[in-house]
Formats: C-alpha cells, structure tokens, sequence
C-alpha cells in the first residue's frame, strides 16, 4: 500500500474501533499500518492494547518488538522476541527478527544462532539466509556468507 491508501486504511480502521473497542484483531492489523506507516509509536500502543486483551498473543509481542526496533531500541525489542518465542517456540520470523536486533547491537554470532534457528524451522526462508550471510560477511567469514547469499537468491 502506499502512504496515503495506508492513512486511509488507518482512519477506516480507527472509525470501527470506535464502536468495537474490545476487538483485539482491529487493534493488530491498525498497529501493522501503522508499522507499515513507520508510525512506530501508534503502532507500539496498538499491539499494547492487544497484548492487554490477550498476553500470550505471540504476533503482537514480535511485531511490537519489530517497531522497538525501527525506533532504535533493541534491548526492548529483544525483551518482546524472548516473550513471544515462551508463547510459540517453534516462530520462526521471531527468530529472524531477533537475530536482526542482535545483529544491530553488533552481536554477529548471537544473530547467527537466532537466524540459523528459523532456518531450522523453515529452510526455505529466504529472509533468514540473506540475514546470516549478512552477520557472516560481518565476522568475515565470507566464503560461508556467500554460500547463503547464493541459497537466499536461488529460493527467491
């Protein structure tokens, strides 16, 4: 979607909620145009209201953790990628996604760990691939980051 049909979407989605104030799915898909907005702030309090309707929502905790992390705050995405993994261990784009915040923080070999655990779960993740060759290259151990590189394109 592009900006304004987002803000559109957001306003039609805000209208709803204003007389289904308990539905916590309207709630997730405003905090993900918001997200995909990079309202990062209206998206972090609507996962939080579905988080207070329902804390064992693992897509609300990661996708939190992800606008934590568009802010620049990896510590509290990282708290919500731990959350949500004890809710659903086996997620594997929490893992991906928390691999990414390791990643930021410069902790290569800890990211390493988390994308190879959503390769584990998924290997055709594309994601998770390009994301290891990423933290690979970074400890530069190249000739292994390009072997998934090579896979990430061959599954895209």
């Amino acid at each position: 979607m592009i900006r304004s049909e987002l803000t559109a979407y957001i306003q039609e989605l805000t209208n709803i909620i204003w007389s289904q104030q308990d539905d916590k799915t309207l709630y997730f898909l405003r905090g993900n145009a918001y997200l995909d907005n990079s309202e990062l702030d209206n998206a972090i309090l609507d996962y939080n209201s579905v988080i207070q309707m329902d804390p064992e929502d693992s897509s609300a905790f990661n996708n939190r953790g992800i606008a934590y992390r568009l802010k620049g705050e990896p510590e509290n995405a990282i708290k919500d990628f731990v959350e949500a993994m004890r809710i659903r261990p086996d997620y594997r784009d929490t893992y991906n996604n928390w691999g990414m915040a390791l990643f930021d923080q410069g902790h290569y070999t800890a990211a390493i760990v988390k994308y190879t655990k959503a390769i584990n779960l998924d290997n055709k993740f594309w994601y998770s691939y390009n994301n290891r060759g990423l933290a690979l290259w970074a400890l530069g151990e190249k000739d292994a980051a390009i072997v998934d590189y090579k896979k990430a394109r061959e599954l895209t």
